[in-house]
Order: C-alpha cells, then sequence, then structure tokens
C-alpha cells in the first residue's frame, strides 16, 4: 500500500477511510519503532576497584566498567562503559561538565563501602554509599535513614538496565519525564523515549516527540530527589504502581547517568539546570500572545489577521507563517502569494507585531535549489553505511536531511538561517517535522543510517535519533545569533537540555476536552524536566473546538508560559473573534490580564534564566502536603511563579472547588482574604471565569498601561501589588540580557503598626536605549494606610482605598528615585 496515497487521505478525506487508514498506519509506525527491551541481563558485580580517590572511583568488571564521581553540589555522576571497549565519541550529549566540581563532597573508606558526603540548602547532610563488589549505590539523608538504592546495573545483548527503589515511610509520586500525557504522576507506568510525531494522538500516547529523561520523586510530606539520564538512544522507564521502583532500560552500551539530590523541588530544578544548562535570556514580546494557522496565506490574508486584533483591541504579539509562504514547501524559499515578503513584513513589524517563520529539516532534492546543490557537494546529509544520502518523502517532495548530529553541518545549517533572517527580517524560527518525522510507514529515519562525527566514530541513527531535533534547534539558535542578540526558536521535538536552544510546544493535539484538560500535566511535567517555556496549541490543531472548549482554552491558555492558538489547515478559522462575540470577549479579558502581567512573567523568565525555576509550577512545588498531592488538585492548578495561583476551570461549569496551599491568599478580583490548607469552591460573581489567587508575602509588579504588544522599552508607569503578611520581598526585572540587567529589589516589612519598604535599583552592564526605572509608581498594598511617607523628591500623588477591596490601599507617586524608602502608617 502506497504511504503518501494514505497520508493525503489523512489530510483531506476525513470519515471512516481516515479513521482506517490513521490506525493501519499507527499499528506499522510502533511496529517498526518500539522495541522489547530485555527484563535482565548480567550484573556488573564482582568488581575490582582499579582507581578511587575524593574525585572519583572506577570499577572493572569482566562487563564493562563503571565511574562514580561527584559532580557538583547535590548532584552525583554514575557512568557506565561496556565491553569492548569505549568509542571515539563526546564524552556527554546533555551535561554541562564544565560545571564539575567535586570539592564541595568529602571522601571517605571503610567497612567495605566507598561514601561520597556533602551538606544540601537548609542543612540536610547526604552520603553517597558505594559497595565496590556488588557495583551498587545508597543514598542516605541523615545518619542512618536510607533513602534510593540503585542495583547493580546489567547489560544484555547492547541494552543497560537500571533498577532503582525507593526506601520510605512516605507515599511516593513520580513526576517529569518531559512531555507525556497524564497522568502526571508516572507511578505504574511505562514511559517511552523516542521522539516520534504520533498517527494517533491520543490521551495515551506515548511516546511523543520531545525526550527529556529526568524522573523526579517527591516523597508526600518529604524530601524530593531526582534521577537523569543521558543517552538519546531507545529506552524505557517502567514504574511500579507505589512508585517507589523503576527499570530503565536504553539500547546502548554506554551511559551517564546522575543522581540529583534536592531535597526540594526548587532544589531539584536548580541543579538539573546547573547539569543541563539554564535557559537563555529571550525577548521580553516573546511571553505576548501568539497567533498562528497552517496556513495564513497569501500575504494578503496575513495583513487582514493582523488588522484584526489590533482594530478588536485583542494583544497580539506574533503572527506565525506555516510551510505555505515557502516556494513548493522547500526551506530558505518565499513562494507565490508572499512576493512582498519584506514590504509584508516591514508592515508587521510597524503595526507592533513579530513574525516568526516555519523551517522543516529535510531539503527538496532539485537540481538548482541551493541548500540542496550545497549540501551534496559538501556531504552534509545522513546516509547509508555506503555513503548514499537517505532519501524520503516529506512535504517537498523527495528530500534528504541534513546530519544535524555534525558540528560542520550545523554551522552551514546556521549559515543558512543567518542569511535567510537577515534578508527577509524574520524575528524567530519555528522548528518542526525535526523529530525527525517522514512520509513512510515508519515515519522517521531507518536506524542504520550513519551521522558522522569529525575526529569521532560514527554512530548510526539508531544511537542518536532523540537528539536530532535538539540538534537542529541549537543549529537554528546559533544561525539566528549572527542576526540578534537574543534569538527565538520554537521546536516540536528535542532533547535533554534542549532548552538551552528553543522554547517547545506539545504538537499536534486533537480539539478536544480531553486535550484541554492535559494541558496542564504536561506543560508542568515539562517545566520538572528542565523545559520553563512551552505550551499546547489553544484550541487545538486538529478538528473544529466547539465555542466553550476554545473559550476555557483562552481562558487557561493565557496563563501557560508560551501563549499560542494553532490550527490545522482543514478545520475553522480559530482566531478569538471566530466564535462569537461572548468568546471573544472572554479571550479578550484574559489576554488582556496576561499582558497586564507581562512585568511578572519576565521577572519569572529571569530567574528561569538563572536558576532553573519553571513560571509554571505544580500545586506541591513549594509545600508537598498531601492534599496539594492529589491529582484532582494539582492536575487542574498551578502556580504562576511562587506568588500567584491559577484555578482554570477545567468543564463549561461556572464554578469549581479548588485546593489553597498552606498560608492567606487573596483573590486576583475581588482581593478577600482566604485561609489556605483547605478547599474553597469559586465564585462567578467574585472569581469570575478566570480564578486567580495571590499568596501572602508577595510581590507582584504589573502594567499600568492598556498595551496592544509588548514594545522594545520600558512604559513610564510600574503597578506593584505587595501582600506583605510580616516580610515581603521579590525582584522586578525590566531587561536583562547575558551581560546586562535592569530591575527593582523590592522588600516590605511589617512592623507593628507601620509598613517600611526599600526599593533599590540594579543595574549591571549595558542596558539598551529606552529602557529606564518607572516615572510614576504605584503601589497596592494589603492594608488600609492612613499615611504614606517617600524618600525626598518622590512625589504622593495620591492615597486612597482600593475600589474593588477597602481592606486595600493603592498609593500613587511621582518621580521616584532610588533607592527609594518607603513608610505606611496604617490606620488603626
Amino acid at each position: 500500500m502506497n504511504p503518501i496515497a494514505i497520508e493525503k487521505w489523512l489530510y483531506y478525506k476525513p470519515g471512516l477511510k481516515d479513521q482506517i487508514a490513521r490506525e493501519f498506519l499507527s499499528a506499522c509506525q510502533k511496529h517498526l519503532n518500539l522495541k522489547r527491551p530485555p527484563a535482565g541481563g548480567l550484573a556488573f558485580n564482582n568488581n575490582n576497584v582499579t582507581y578511587e580517590g575524593p574525585d572519583a572511583v572506577i570499577l572493572n568488571n569482566r562487563y564493562g566498567k563503571i565511574t562514580f564521581s561527584p559532580f557538583q553540589h547535590g548532584i552525583f555522576h554514575i557512568h557506565l562503559q561496556g565491553k569492548p571497549g569505549p568509542q571515539s565519541l563526546p564524552e556527554t550529549w546533555a551535561a554541562d561538565l564544565t560545571q564539575r566540581n567535586p570539592a564541595a563532597w568529602t571522601y571517605r573508606k571503610g567497612g567495605g563501602t566507598i561514601a561520597y558526603s556533602t551538606g544540601l540548602v537548609g542543612g540536610t547532610q547526604v552520603c553517597v554509599q558505594i559497595e565496590p563488589s556488588k557495583g551498587s549505590v545508597y543514598l542516605n539523608i541523615g545518619s542512618d535513614s536510607r533513602i534510593i538504592e540503585l542495583f547493580s546495573p546489567q547489560i544484555s545483548n547492547k541494552w543497560f538496565i537500571i533498577h532503582s527503589s525507593i526506601i520510605s515511610q512516605y507515599d511516593v509520586k513520580v513526576f517529569g519525564l518531559g512531555e507525556n500525557t497524564p497522568p502526571m504522576n508516572k507511578a505504574g507506568r511505562k514511559i517511552v523515549m523516542w521522539n516520534t510525531s504520533p498517527i494517533i494522538y491520543d490521551t495515551e500516547a506515548s511516546p511523543l516527540y520531545q525526550s527529556w529523561p529526568v524522573v523526579l520523586f517527591q516523597q508526600v510530606d518529604g524530601p524530593a530527589l531526582g534521577l537523569v539520564f543521558d543517552n538519546p538512544s531507545y529506552s524505557e522507564f517502567n514504574f511500579s504502581s507505589d512508585g517507589k521502583k523503576m527499570a530503565y532500560t536504553v539500547k546502548d552500551t554506554r551511559l551517564n547517568y546522575f543522581l540529583l539530590l534536592g531535597p526540594t523541588m526548587p532544589e531539584l530544578l536548580r541543579q538539573l539546570s546547573t547539569l543541563t544548562g539554564k535557559l537563555p535570556p529571550l525577548p521580553k514580546w516573546t511571553l505576548g500572545y501568539q497567533q498562528s494557522r497552517w496556513s495564513y496565506a497569501p500575504s494578503s490574508r496575513v495583513r487582514e489577521v493582523a488588522g484584526e486584533f489590533r482594530k478588536r483591541d485583542l494583544p497580539c504579539d506574533v503572527i506565525y507563517l506555516d510551510i505555505d509562504y515557502m516556494d513548493k514547501y522547500k526551506c530558505f524559499t518565499w513562494g507565490s502569494g508572499f512576493e512582498d515578503y519584506r514590504e509584508l513584513i516591514e508592515e508587521l513589524h510597524s503595526s507592533g507585531f513579530k513574525v516568526v517563520t516555519i523551517l522543516d529539516p529535510a531539503l527538496k532534492i532539485e537540481r538548482g535549489y541551493q541548500p540542496y546543490e550545497a549540501g551534496v557537494s559538501q556531504g552534509m546529509f545522513v546516509e547509508y553505511p555506503n555513503g548514499v544520502p537517505v532519501t524520503r518523502m516529506v512535504w517537498a517532495g523527495p528530500s534528504h536531511f541534513p546530519d544535524f548530529i555534525n558540528p560542520q553541518v550545523r554551522r552551514w545549517w546556521g549559515e543558512m538561517v543567518g542569511d535567510f533572517a537577515a534578508r527577509s527580517g524574520v524575528d524567530g524560527i519555528w522548528c518542526d517535522m525535526n523529530e525527525p518525522s517522514t512520509f513512510d510507514l515508519r515515519y522517521t529515519l531507518p536506524p542504520q543510517v550513519i551521522h558522522k562525527l569529525p575526529g569521532m566514530a560514527a554512530l548510526t541513527h539508531e544511537q542518536a535519533h532523540n537528539l536530532y531535533g535538539c540538534l537542529m534547534s541549537k543549529a537554528t539558535y546559533e544561525g539566528l545569533l549572527t542576526t540578534s542578540p537574543l534569538p527565538y526558536v520554537i521546536t516540536r521535538s528535542t532533547y535533554l537540555g534542549g532548552q538551552k536552544y528553543a522554547a517547545g510546544w506539545t504538537g499536534d493535539i486533537p480539539s478536544s476536552w480531553e486535550h484541554f484538560r492535559a494541558s496542564i500535566p504536561m506543560l508542568l511535567n515539562l517545566g520538572l524536566s528542565g523545559q520553563p517555556i512551552a505550551g499546547p496549541d489553544i484550541g487545538g490543531y486538529t478538528g473544529d473546538p466547539p465555542p466553550e472548549l476554545y473559550q476555557r482554552w483562552v481562558l487557561q491558555g493565557a496563563l501557560y508560559p508560551y501563549s499560542r492558538t494553532h490550527s490545522k489547515k482543514d478545520s475553522g478559522s480559530q482566531e478569538p473573534w471566530s466564535f462569537g462575540a461572548a468568546v471573544e470577549d472572554s479571550a479578550r479579558r484574559a489576554i488582556k490580564l496576561r499582558y497586564k502581567l507581562i512585568p511578572y512573567l519576565y521577572s519569572l523568565l529571569y530567574e528561569a534564566c538563572v536558576s532553573g525555576q519553571p513560571l509554571m509550577r505544580p500545586l506541591f512545588y513549594h509545600n508537598p502536603v498531601a492534599e496539594a498531592l492529589k491529582p484532582e488538585f494539582y492536575e487542574t492548578e498551578f502556580f504562576l511563579g511562587p506568588y500567584l495561583l491559577a484555578a482554570p476551570l477545567m468543564d463549561t461549569a461556572p464554578v469549581r472547588i479548588c485546593y489553597l496551599p498552606p498560608g492567606h491568599w487573596y483573590g486576583w478580583w475581588h482581593k478577600k482574604e482566604h485561609q489556605g490548607d483547605q478547599t474553597y469552591e469559586t465564585m462567578m460573581e467574585e472569581d469570575t471565569d478566570i480564578p486567580l489567587f495571590i499568596s501572602d508575602n508577595s510581590v507582584i509588579p504589573s502594567y499600568v498601561e492598556d498595551i496592544s504588544f509588548i514594545p522594545g522599552h520600558s512604559l513610564n508607569s510600574l503597578e506593584i501589588m505587595v501582600a506583605v503578611r510580616d516580610k515581603a520581598a521579590g525582584a522586578i526585572v525590566e531587561y536583562f540580557d547575558r551581560e546586562g540587567l535592569l530591575a527593582l529589589e523590592v522588600s516590605f516589612v511589617r512592623k507593628g503598626v507601620y509598613i517600611e519598604g526599600i526599593i533599590n535599583l540594579l543595574r549591571r552592564g549595558a542596558i539598551p536605549e529606552g529602557y529606564h526605572p518607572p516615572a510614576d509608581l504605584y503601589l497596592n498594598i494589603n492594608h488600609r494606610v492612613a499615611k504614606a511617607d517617600f524618600s525626598p523628591g518622590c512625589r504622593v500623588k495620591y492615597i486612597e482605598p482600593d475600589p474593588v477591596n477597602d481592606a486595600w490601599t493603592k498609593i500613587a507617586a511621582a518621580s521616584p528615585v532610588f533607592p527609594l524608602k518607603v513608610l505606611l502608617w496604617l490606620s488603626s
């Protein structure tokens, strides 16, 4: 059967034939890609110690070698190498080895074991104990509390097998593992790592487009710890129903894995970002709302959509161009209907829009097509072992695939990206089809084709598959660096550490309530795996969402780290105004709320770049109490940073039951106080259809001005909401890049009948023209204030009760001089 004909059914002939074709193709895809890992193998035991010291322990046995080494504060490294001896390959694919510093660890031996000890944040002492003869590892917390055991590694027919067991009196939940469908807790589940564009994307689909082999174990009312596996070959995770036992199998004879010792979720994410790298600085406009479709074409349709956003007072920052802007789907070209692309992009820029264009990896086989000709002449494509480039069908027709594993190819691709961006003026690149996907029964490249590494051993695609999309992102990112100091790349496929190069989205999800509800747990697990900027296609990609579904999705999606609507060619229109006036009004309120919160979101982006903290955080992230670890709450609520809690409506009902964690909370819309550590039923008249809550001791900046897009300069006014019970502190970031930082450091402390505040200005490095501290400052305080004193030079314009809730006070100050001292006298 011709798979290309079946492909046409999939896209253009819905109905029974479509469903039969999908099921057939899905079965073929799984049969050709999924594997049967061995249940067990030969143990790496009866080891001989060939080296031991403060920096490492090396064990040898008849099957290979194990190296144990303290990596960094809170991180421990284990390397396995099976026989035959090591190939000449990169030491690691994802870990940042420049961060290796074992000095924080203490080494000792005795009683037949070797131990490395260190202290964690909060004073917790941990000890990694190695039993050399068995090759097993134990993690102890405190003097005698063993928490995890990693049994002797096993090898079987070029597979490595790792078994672990959590030893704990607490219930254990399993999180992370990147882009996977619910449930969020992976206890009792099998997770496959093999980047795949699934033919059938249901809520049971595995594998999906991305591989993040990061496992985080959270104990209820207890500590958290993690395991990170750095190998891009086919792998599987299997977890026991209680989450305490794990089996990891990978089809390779070389493996790096790492223990993250926590003991809290924020510390685990800091350790993970130290290990795999930080998110790079992004332009502030990337936090704006974004609109896409396959496809907005011709250019007049792009102008029409952009004009509707501005006419309807719907904020939007980015318009995407899908494959129909190209000449017959050939990368780095502009086709019919886009002859005026330079004028189009200039007009969009003048209206405040940025333009992101799609690129697929495959290059069409066509004489005279320069990228293809150059790629063939320079040997830039993935090849069979006999040196013939592999050919597969994609949108452009028969095509070759750049070998992104090869750094020379990445430089070549990057040059083409940089030239394309410089000639056209596009602001970002959207990497698609980069699992890589093909139009045949396997739906990806054959396992035996070869990737070349100059001066090193060649890799089969089976060994490197999960790296392909990540390294396409890297090549694209580095190419854009020639045109922008802050590149913007979106990718469908990636691998551990891919956050260093691109944001991500969750692929071609259907327009269904099930996938709407799956979005929160998927995004939370991506954040816990190291990807802080991700989102689904709001409204779903395939199918037509009913108005009620799109309405709920855009209300929720306006709070995602990455907020974009995207839809398929044969679906109905999916702009915010496409579902009637009521849905448009909901979308406008939600998107305007997002834009009001841009100063807060941008400050969270800075935190993600500095310490790896996700913007969107699970309910248990800061306090893993039992109630916060119930799926009916952690799969339907989320934190935005430390101070805002969202409890979106998950169905058509106008209210819901949510859980407020320990502490004190204030409704965003009515500012009424709620006691935490209990459930709360939202009310439409008070909480609206966007239930949002403010924690106590919080500092939340927001825009005062109503904007349609995020400008490339500072606004004159800034509002700071301060909910202070005893001490509220936080940083408000106005601008940052790799060297520069402009921010306000805010602290308010309650001292009996008054509140004392200080706002310091932080300035580091060169700051672009147009960025400056606010000229007008507005404070919104959760107390009744009788009098306000500011530093000399700063003029108080007014002090008045908040019209929403007179238990709060609004204070306006003009011409603040920093450092700014504030003294607020409270009403009796």
